[in-house]
């Protein structure tokens, strides 16, 4: 028979479990925070099971020691994702040869399924084997888990609602993005415009613009931000708001670039660059005049062949002061075809590791320059996705498109 003492300090042990439980419980039900978990936890060890030596660990981004009694200079050297990997369950650790974890008495791992998400080592303990003891281990155990899952839902949780909320800025990036990007262009007696824009992600640093000028002049131009990504679309926005607010003070296209790349260089702070074409073109003379600013050079048909539009200078915001700036210019025949593009058309590879190719982009275009342009963009889209076959994009594509008439 058990005697009456006995039986009543029994009763009080697992009184103050059945407490201690619900003091944890009512903390996560009240969505207490992390350290006042971690809190409530070392209250139970010290004060109502009576250890004096402890220390916790768990995993955030890095393992941390959120609880420490009487161990501070242990833990210091301990390693949990090399000293304590080895243990599943309670384990004793007398006789254990890690010299860095002989301190310690017992070591009680947290797990959710495989992975380990905290442990708790103790130290000091009298009585290791006593059944009194070996509950209270289990009961600690418990404990730690419920504590450790909460926190762990606490970080999914607050890591879905940071993808939420990430998500939600990418698709305003991407309505902001796409209302920089004209949503008409001209299809008229003088030129038949049309663009074509993919981003690699939901938003890209590919950018294609067209402006009035005047009753007789166009501006037009394509323009790629080095890098990608949410970053990259940024500056673009910023490079097409300064586009847009000083073209109507242009003098001269040399002077214009001159001023954009004092802009980017300003933006960007040498992080990265924007290669461009830009153009514009009268329409009584038929004259287009350029600066190619380290961009790939568009590729201009006509009855007499081809013309690639090379000439110009750096990408902006390489360099402070750009160099030997050149600005070309060129006689438009009727019914030439111009394509201008970003290097994410000629460098999307196949599955044998070919890229797409200028050459190959040329071909193309003798053999489809009777297109519009819109039929021509298409074609030549429906042409690079045979092209790549099983391969992902590794790029934003823009194409601007343009049929002299």
């Amino acid at each position: 028979m058990i005697s009456d003492e006995l039986k009543s300090t029994s009763d009080q042990h697992y009184r103050k479990q059945i407490y201690a439980l619900l003091q944890v419980t009512r903390a996560i039900n009240h969505n207490f925070s992390a350290e006042d978990l971690f809190s409530i936890c070392d209250y139970i060890l010290n004060q109502q099971l009576g250890y004096v030596k402890f220390a916790y660990c768990s995993f955030d981004e890095i393992w941390r020691w959120p609880i420490c009694r009487g161990a501070k200079h242990e833990v210091e050297h301990i390693r949990p994702d090399i000293d304590l990997k080895e243990f599943k369950d309670i384990s004793f650790l007398g006789g254990n040869p890690n010299s860095r974890i002989s301190n310690f008495d017992v070591v009680i791992p947290v797990q959710h399924k495989t992975q380990a998400l905290a442990y708790l080592l103790i130290g000091e303990i009298k009585d290791n084997e006593s059944d009194e003891h070996k509950q209270d281990l289990e009961f600690i155990q418990t404990i730690c888990n419920i504590i450790a899952v909460a926190i762990e839902n606490k970080r999914l949780f607050k890591d879905n609602l940071q993808q939420e909320m990430f998500k939600r800025e990418l698709e305003m990036a991407k309505e902001v993005q796409a209302m920089l990007i004209p949503s008409s262009l001209p299809h008229d007696e003088y030129f038949d415009f049309s663009a074509f824009y993919k981003p690699m992600r939901q938003v890209g640093g590919d950018y294609y613009d067209f402006i009035y000028l005047n009753d007789d002049e166009i501006l037009f131009c394509v323009a790629d931000v080095s890098g990608k990504g949410i970053s990259a679309a940024i500056l673009m926005a910023n490079f097409q708001a300064y586009l847009r607010a000083m073209v109507s003070n242009m003098t001269s296209l040399a002077d214009f670039v001159t001023q954009l790349n004092d802009r980017v260089v300003e933006s960007a702070k040498g992080e990265k660059f924007i290669t461009m074409f830009i153009a514009k073109y009268s329409i009584s003379n038929r004259e287009l005049t350029y600066v190619n600013a380290g961009h790939n050079p568009p590729i201009l048909h006509h009855s007499q062949g081809n013309e690639s539009l090379g000439l110009g200078t750096t990408g902006l915001g390489m360099l402070e002061k750009l160099y030997r700036l050149e600005v070309g210019q060129v006689h438009i025949p009727g019914e030439s075809l111009l394509l201008c593009y970003t290097d994410g058309l000629v460098e999307q590879e196949n599955d044998s590791g070919s890229d797409f190719g200028t050459e190959h982009l040329i071909d193309f275009m003798d053999e489809n320059s009777s297109l519009k342009s819109e039929a021509f963009n298409k074609k030549l889209m429906e042409h690079l996705i045979n092209f790549k076959g099983d391969q992902p994009y590794i790029d934003d594509i823009a194409l601007l498109t343009c049929r002299f008439h």
